[in-house]
């Protein structure tokens, strides 16, 4: 659960590779689905909902404007009612990495994204994983090229490339000063 003097905290450093900001006044904006996955799939973010930044602005008392969060209930049911179904490939979060607060009279909603566990990578969106799998450099959502998602789908393998036996080999085929530096 995430309290207002954490949110005023973390705005104060702007977005970055861990932290995402949102206008969505009226509705969830449909961009937080990319966000969602790039932050699943690099190294798990919060996302600020009812907040927009002003990149221009250097000042960083004035680079964020609260923008508050319409029927914040409502919002938070859209949210749930979205992120279970088909719309996103896993839903890896909690009841309590989600919620609201009220910031200086407006409503901010929050999620706060875990990395997921690499048996549920790629997360991804629109039922497509080569199209909808994103990751998060710096602080934008980019598309995942088609070698890392397959490299997420491989490493999600509980059966992976090194896991099992290979015939017709011996000791003799195992060179011991890398065996003896592994």
């Amino acid at each position: 659960m995430i309290r207002s003097e954490e949110i005023l905290e973390l705005l104060k450093y702007g977005e970055r590779i861990s932290l995402e900001c949102k206008d969505s006044r009226n509705e969830i904006s449909k961009s937080v689905w990319e966000t969602y996955s790039a932050f699943a799939n690099t190294c798990g973010g919060i996302i600020l909902l009812g907040i927009e930044e002003h990149m221009s602005e250097i000042n960083i008392e004035k680079r964020f404007t609260f923008t508050d969060i319409k029927n914040p209930e409502i919002r938070l049911k859209e949210f749930w009612d979205t992120i279970n179904s088909n719309k996103v490939s896993a839903n890896i979060l909690l009841d309590d990495n989600v919620g609201y607060c009220d910031i200086k009279g407006h409503t901010v909603l929050w999620i706060e994204v875990p990395q997921a566990d690499y048996k549920c990578k790629p997360v991804y969106i629109n039922e497509n994983p080569m199209k909808g799998s994103f990751k998060r450099n710096h602080e934008g959502d980019y598309h995942c090229t088609e070698e890392e998602v397959k490299a997420m789908l491989r490493d999600s393998s509980d059966s992976g490339i090194d896991g099992g036996l290979l015939d017709g080999f011996t000791m003799d085929d195992v060179d011991l000063n890398t065996l003896k530096s592994y």
